[in-house]
């Protein structure tokens, strides 16, 4: 089940993807230029899908328990929290699709 976040985000993709495709053409820019830019979208696109997946299996598994433990992080003074969801996500991402 797509969550409505998520939901906006392929929307969001889409709709930038198809006026990239329309203003390109009326403004005269070369179709190979169009695809390389249309290629690079397509890409966050498949990013964005690949990560719904995986951390909707690690929600399956987990529940709401790993976004709330909090791993605070210092570089050169700046610090900020990264959620052990947002890592296990990721690690589960790379295994199963190898990203």
């Amino acid at each position: 089940m797509i969550r409505k976040k998520d939901e906006g985000k392929l929307k969001l993709i889409i709709s930038v993807i198809i006026i990239v495709v329309v203003v390109g053409a009326l403004l005269g820019i070369s179709a190979e230029t169009i695809e390389k830019i249309v290629e690079l979208l397509v890409s966050v696109f498949i990013g964005v899908l690949l990560s719904m997946v995986a951390g909707s299996l690690v929600q399956a598994f987990t529940g709401d328990i790993l976004r709330m433990i909090l791993i605070p992080i210092n570089i050169k003074g700046f610090k900020f929290s990264i959620s052990v969801f947002v890592i296990v996500t990721f690690i589960v991402k790379v295994l199963l699709f190898g990203i």
